[in-house]
Parts: C-alpha cells; structure tokens; sequence
C-alpha cells in the first residue's frame, strides 16, 4: 500500500511562487534502499512505510508555476523517439530490461535511453543489451542514483508545450529520493524545461489518451487529503492539458498499487483495452472494471476485455503493456495455472484484435510480476518531436495584448526543441501583423532569452517572430502570442514623390532609397523611422497604398 506522506507545500498546492531551496528543512537520514541488486518493488516496503511513518518528509516541495502552454498530452500511441529505462533491480530483471531494448531499437523504430548507477553498470548493461540483440547505436545511457527499476512511477513525465517537450515532475516516495531526483535530471541531460507539479503522484495513475483527455485512478485523493477532486483535476489540467477521468482503484488486496495501469489502457484515439476477471467474477475488482468498460461504451469507445488473474495475492495483469510506435510489448507469463487457462492466447488475440497490423510481442513477466508491477511500469515514453526533423520554437514573451514605448527593455523568452542541435536564432520584428519583418537580431545563441529594446516607430499590430536553425539548414519559427502596439513617432505619409496618392511611383522610390539611412531626417522612404529602409517600410507602404495625402 502506498503511504500517504504528508507533505507541507501540500498546504499551498496551486502557489505560483517557488519555495527557496535554501528553506529547506534538514531531512532525517533515510533507510538505504538502493542496492544494484536488489529488488525494490513498486510499492514501499514494510521497513520504507515504518521509516516514513516515524520521519514524515518535512521539506517544502520546490513547486514550480505550471507551463504557459498552450499544453498538451503525449499520448503512448503516438510517435516515439526513445523509451526511457532505469537499470535496477534483479539479473531476472535486467534480462527483461534487455529483452525490451532489443525490440525497441530494431521493430520499435525508437531510441533507448538508460540510466544507469554507474560506469560498471554500463558496461553491465552493455553486454546484457548486446547480448540480447539490440541495437547497440540507438542505446544512450545516463550515470545518476537511483533506488529502483520503477521509473514510470517516479518519471520524468513528458508533455507538450507549444509543441515543445517539457518535463513535469510529482512528488515520489520521500523514502526514495534517488528516484525522485531522476525527472530534473533527465530534464537537464536532455535540455527540456522542467515543471515541479506539488502533487503527490506516481505516474503508473496517469494514462494519457487524445487531447484533452487523461485517465487516473482515486489513488490520488487519498494521497492528497488536503485536496479536492475538483483541485486535482484542475492540477492536471494545468500541468499536463488534460480533463482528468478519475476511477475507482482496484482494492489494495490485489497488487497494492491502485495505479490506473494495471487495469486500463488506451491503444488508440478510439479504443481502450480494460481488464476482465473471469476466474474471479463479481470480485471488486472485477465490478470496477466493468464498470469502466460500460461508461467508456456508453462514450462511443470500442472497448476491448483481456483476462486478469488474481492468484496468491499476485496480480496478473496484460494491461501493463508498452506502445512504441509499430511495437507493441504485452506481458505473459509461465505461471501453470494461468498458462492451462490459456490466458497468455487470449490476451494475444485481444490485443491483435485491438491493434491490427502492430507486431505485437511477448515478454516473460513471470519474474518480476509478484513486485507488482510488470513492463510499463519499468519505461516511461519519450514522445518524438512535433517537427519532424525541423526545429521547434515556441515564443513565451512577449504575449502581447499591451503597448510598449520606444526605448523600453523587452524579454524575449522562448523555448524550442530539435532531433538534433539548434546552431542558432534569428529574432524579427514585424509592424504589420506578422505579413513582412525586419531583423532584430541574427544568429542568436539559443539560450531561450534576448533583451529587446524597442525602436521609436509606431505600429498598432507588431509581432515577434523567433527562428530556429539548425547546421543542415533546416528552420522552424513561431510568433509571439498576439500583437502589441508601439507608441513611437507616427509613420510618414507614404507619398514619397509628392503627386497626393501612394501608387506605384512611391513604391519606386522607396526601392531606390533601400537600405540604411545616412541621415534619419532626411531619409523620407523610412517610413517606420526604424534608421534604415527595410521590409517593414515595404509593410507600411502596402498598407497605404491607395490612400490620398
């Protein structure tokens, strides 16, 4: 069963402002968990729960406001990049580490990212991996602590901001803090912007389906008593971009989790797949699920039900399966009683019948299936970028919707994202809504921040254009959010050869005068008064043609 550790940032769980970690109050020492070779499982252990019930975690947690957005989820049976992998646990359970690599790097079309404890442990992990076939060229590892294998639990979590991927962290077992760590640090090793929700959770509770819809479990009422259910939506809402569907959890008599994952899963934009219990109908368990089958019915889901087995307080699950893009990996298991009920056929067929045309795969979970989790609770989905193979941007300020005066010192934040390295920005204004544009600056380092001072020119529709290049030429861009007025000198008239209309012979004029101005004064076709004819002057001479003066 998990405890429920109170937490005091628990207090203050929608705060913008972030506690000082310099506030931090000193944490008693806790039981060492961490043993290369040790199988943790997913839940606490009776020596973590007696440890956190005597030394409740007292630190303020470094919450973080939530993503500007515009967010959204990252479903698992959309593109992946990578699947992410902690290289903990049993030799039992390094084998099924490594069995999962092999398919993921060669059927699954996708990276394998590893963190592993240490340089041993690589090299460990890279004979095991080679030895079962995988693709050794799509494997990356990463040297940090950790507690355990269960790294869908204690993350990173991934989600889209502006079509860039960022992190958003929860609160794990205090009496873990290894794992609990790993989230900011993949964050760091793999440049992503990093969101600390103040939010007990483990990410086991959390399915993301289609926009704007997630599935989790009541798990997370009780492990926030100082919350409503109203709150913990409107957290997820605010952190991941979903409407957050909360279930009844399974009694903690058949795997101790209550997590969403054991028992439900979304394959597709259409269908879900929910365990059915025929050795133990009428069951809680069993009710609950169908249950969920009927309301998901009812909503115009295709539902599919695969077998799940309750047998000397083990869970037997075919839910706890991964998608990676045309793979698809489900639990079986060498159990006889399972094995003669003909489980393991059943949920093959149910999950080809859900999913025609993936290549659906085996993996032995015998081995690791009574620490109550099977393998997707040992990955967490590392979704592919939302630009292909070009650059990613999204501009956060200046949102616009204001006026700024000549002279005046503007951030220009953004974040971006890439298959590859972005070699630098280009930032651009324009003073027409975003139809021509001038440059700000070129070949900005991307470090995600530029100090803008405003030009005097006027313009009620400016806009802030951020671009993203990278070395083999490929660009992505985005504008800031909306326009924003410039209260500088007004424009000149446009009629730059004295007939009394803006016509085409202006136009030649303007063309001739192209360029910087020796003196601002006298250069009458830099109609913004920016210092030089450019592509904005070109803007404004449109946007007056026509006109008499």
């Amino acid at each position: 069963m998990k405890i429920r550790t109170p937490i005091v940032a628990m207090l203050a769980l929608l705060a913008a402002a972030t506690t000082p970690a310099a506030d931090a109050v000193t944490a008693p020492r806790r039981p060492v968990a961490r043993l290369d070779d040790r199988a943790l499982p997913r839940t606490m252990t009776d020596a973590e729960k007696d440890w956190v019930r005597s030394n409740p975690d007292l630190r303020p947690r470094l919450a973080s406001p939530p993503p500007t957005g515009p967010v959204s989820g990252a479903s698992e049976y959309r593109p992946m990049e990578a699947i992410l992998l902690g290289y903990s646990g049993t030799t039992a359970w390094k084998n099924i580490l490594a069995e999962m690599a092999k398919h993921i790097t060669t059927t699954g079309n996708a990276d394998v990212m590893v963190v592993v404890t240490s340089t041993s442990q690589r090299t460990d992990m890279t004979t095991r991996f080679t030895n079962a076939g995988a693709n050794m060229s799509r494997v990356k590892s990463y040297i940090a602590s950790l507690n355990s294998i269960w790294i869908r639990d204690y993350g990173p979590r991934f989600v889209y901001e502006g079509g860039v991927r960022v992190v958003v962290d929860s609160v794990y077992y205090s009496s873990r803090p290894q794992d609990d760590a790993i989230p900011s640090f993949m964050a760091t090793q793999l440049g992503r912007p990093y969101y600390a929700m103040p939010l007990v959770h483990s990410g086991g509770n959390y399915h993301m389906g289609d926009d704007p819809e997630g599935y989790a479990t009541r798990l997370t009422l009780g492990d926030n008593p100082s919350m409503t259910e109203t709150q913990i939506r409107d957290m997820f809402q605010a952190y991941y971009g979903l409407y957050t569907n909360l279930w009844t959890q399974l009694p903690w008599t058949v795997d101790g989790t209550g997590h969403v994952d054991m028992w439900f899963i979304p394959v597709s934009s259409d269908t879900i797949i929910i365990s059915d219990w025929p050795s133990n109908a009428g069951s809680a368990q069993d009710l609950t699920c169908d249950s969920a089958a009927a309301t998901m019915q009812q909503r115009g889901y295709n539902v599919i039900r695969v077998p799940a087995r309750l047998l000397s307080n083990v869970h037997y699950t075919y839910i706890n399966a991964v998608m990676c893009n045309n793979l698809v990996m489900i639990p079986s298991y060498t159990n006889t009683t399972v094995v003669n009920a003909g489980h393991n056929q059943a949920a093959l067929a149910a999950w080809q019948q859900a999913l025609p045309g993936k290549t659906i795969v085996q993996v032995n979970c015998e081995g690791i299936i009574s620490a109550a989790g099977a393998i997707h609770c040992i990955v967490m989905h590392y979704p592919a970028s939302t630009g292909g193979n070009n650059p990613v941007v999204h501009v956060r300020t200046p949102t616009g919707g204001d006026s700024l005066a000549p002279g005046q010192s503007v951030a220009v934040n953004w974040i971006s994202d890439h298959v590859r390295t972005i070699s630098a920005v280009d930032i651009e204004l324009s003073i027409d809504g975003g139809q021509t544009f001038a440059t700000v600056a070129a070949n900005e380092a991307n470090d995600g921040a530029y100090t803008w001072t405003v030009p005097d020119l006027y313009a009620s529709q400016a806009r802030i254009r951020v671009t993203a290049r990278d070395a083999q030429g490929a660009s992505g861009s985005d504008l800031n959010d909306a326009a924003f007025a410039i209260t500088g000198t007004q424009p000149r008239d446009g009629d730059l050869d004295g007939n009394g209309l803006v016509d085409a012979g202006d136009i030649a004029v303007l063309l001739l005068g192209f360029g910087d101005c020796a003196v601002a004064a006298d250069c009458l076709a830099d109609l913004d008064r920016s210092g030089s004819v450019d592509a904005g002057d070109i803007g404004l001479m449109l946007l007056l043609f026509g006109s008499a003066t």
